[in-house]
C-alpha cells in the first residue's frame, strides 16, 4: 500500500512549504499559529499581541486566530 503521508518518488522527497507561494504562506501561518498558541497557553499577552500585530493577516483570519487561542 502506498504511504500517502509522504509523497515520494524515486530520487525525490517532497518537503512541505517548498512547492508554491500559497503553500509557503500556509506553512508560515501554521507555524505562527503554533507560536501564538504557546504564548496564549503561557499567559504571555504582550508577546501574543506583538506577534499577532506583526503578521499580515486579514481581519477575518486575525479574528480566527483570536478565537482559536481564546485571546481577547
Amino acid at each position: 500500500m502506498e504511504n500517502i503521508s509522504r509523497k515520494e518518488r524515486t530520487g525525490h522527497k517532497y518537503i512541505p512549504g517548498t512547492a508554491n507561494e500559497v503553500e509557503r504562506q500556509h506553512v508560515n501561518e501554521h507555524e505562527s499559529l503554533q507560536q501564538l498558541q504557546r504564548h496564549a497557553l503561557n499567559g504571555r499577552r504582550e508577546e501574543f499581541f506583538t506577534l499577532l500585530d506583526s503578521l499580515n493577516l486579514s481581519k477575518d483570519k486575525r479574528n480566527d486566530f483570536l478565537e482559536l487561542t481564546n485571546m481577547e
